[in-house]
């Protein structure tokens, strides 16, 4: 779990950086590549926010001294230990709880938190979709609704109905869709324009990847990018959507279906759920929609874009493997990992420092490329035991004791291919530095 933890934030960073640069840059490509691209490459962003884990590349020529690190369970040190004649007592003091612990509650409660508050909003929703829609009966709009079905070459039953509760037209239902029309006036013509806009959201499975989306923002909550990511989405997924509608219009019928979005406009916006298509699309999106709308010029297929914006989601995290991988390099191949679950064990920095905190045991694996190991502490009073213990032949080497006198410990003529473990206890807030 705590390295998924760490895919998840390095996930996080790098998505964020892939998602605010192509923001920034929309409004150019927006003038070149056709809408349909644009929005695509909002779902594969979408996409590299879920999907916290890149494929795994080869950097091991980054560092000449890396080591393939083993974990080696825990407890046949501890028993070793317990063997050796002068163990004396190491104190084994309640475990405190990580941080990353604490953390990945957190993460699990705010998951849970937003998950909870859409579904209950959804329900609610169409708990009120049911209660307050009734069919459309009108056999000539039921007529254009059949005939743009046959059109796009959809076989699923679409339902029409009438809802008093909206204020906009839109698309629910994953399995039984239904086009919710608000209680006004729609000219012929216009009907016509929007069933089609609906009905072309149902056909690309807007619906499945707006969840798509909420799963994004749910993962990622405790980031503000992915919600500038989500609503960026939502407003290119109607503009694409606008783009098929008009496809080989002329400029009448483009400003007509320009008139009839913001004649929707005007109705305002009323209780929604994030799991429906919205033709209104935002007011604050509006300018750039009917800026889309009127623009008649062609525009390019954006394949490059696309394969440019993956590149980047996979360097994205290539980049941060190496990264870790430089990290280990510059610790001289001294490295800690925690061997057992639910223990504490103390963090050796990049300069060779373990900071002991509350007299505890601590146990942390030690790499050297040296014969020669040196464990020493600051001057003070201070006592601690440690046990230097030989992972490969399965024995203690030694048990010994730092104090005020006697504050550094020195083994020579060790094999620099075995791995050691240092036990260390009755150390108060003492920072034990590890040399070869």
């Amino acid at each position: 779990m705590q390295d998924f933890l760490t895919a998840l934030l390095q996930c996080s960073v790098s998505m964020s950086l892939v998602t605010l640069v192509y923001a920034a840059i929309l409004p150019l490509l927006s003038k070149r590549y056709a809408a349909k691209w644009r929005y695509v490459v909002w779902l594969v962003i979408a996409a590299g926010w879920i999907f916290p884990f890149r494929p795994q590349i080869d950097l091991s020529f980054l560092s000449a001294q890396m080591t393939n690190i083993p974990v080696t369970p825990v407890q046949p040190i501890i028993n070793a230990i317990s063997s050796l004649p002068d163990a004396g007592n190491v104190v084994n003091s309640p475990v405190a709880i990580p941080l990353w612990l604490v953390l990945v509650a957190l993460w699990i409660v705010g998951v849970v938190s937003v998950v909870m508050y859409h579904a209950l909003r959804h329900g609610r929703f169409m708990k009120m979709v049911r209660r307050w829609s009734e069919p459309v009966t009108d056999l000539e709009s039921l007529g254009t609704l059949d005939g743009l079905t046959s059109e796009l070459g959809i076989k699923t039953k679409v339902g029409l109905s009438v809802c008093q509760s909206i204020t906009s037209p839109m698309l629910v239902g994953f399995f039984r869709p239904s086009i919710l029309l608000p209680p006004i006036k729609i000219a012929d013509d216009e009907l016509s324009l929007i069933l089609k806009h609906e009905l072309i959201h149902f056909q690309r499975h807007d619906l499945w990847y707006k969840a798509v989306i909420l799963t994004a923002t749910a993962l990622h909550w405790f980031n503000p990018v992915v919600y500038i990511m989500a609503k960026a989405t939502a407003i290119q997924c109607e503009i694409s959507c606008d783009a098929l509608v008009l496809r080989d219009a002329d400029f009448q019928q483009r400003k007509q279906y320009g008139e009839t979005i913001i004649g929707v406009v005007r109705n305002g916006s009323k209780l929604r759920t994030a799991l429906s298509t919205n033709f209104l699309g935002g007011k604050k999106g509006m300018k750039n929609r009917i800026s889309s709308i009127m623009d008649t010029k062609r525009k390019k297929t954006g394949v490059i874009i696309l394969c440019i914006v993956l590149a980047c989601i996979m360097i994205t995290g290539v980049a941060f493997a190496a990264s870790d991988m430089l990290d280990i390099g510059k610790s001289e191949s001294r490295r800690q990992i925690p061997v057992e679950e639910g223990k504490t064990f103390a963090n050796l920095t990049q300069d060779g420092e373990l900071e002991v905190k509350g007299k505890e045991l601590y146990n942390y694996q030690l790499f050297t490329n040296s014969e020669k190991i040196t464990v020493s502490i600051p001057n003070g009073e201070y006592t601690g035991e440690f046990v230097l213990y030989d992972v490969e032949n399965n024995t203690g080497i030694q048990q010994f004791v730092l104090n005020g006198t006697n504050r550094t410990k020195t083994f020579e003529n060790l094999t620099s291919a075995t791995n050691y473990y240092i036990l260390a206890s009755g150390i108060d807030d003492v920072i034990i530095t590890i040399s070869d």
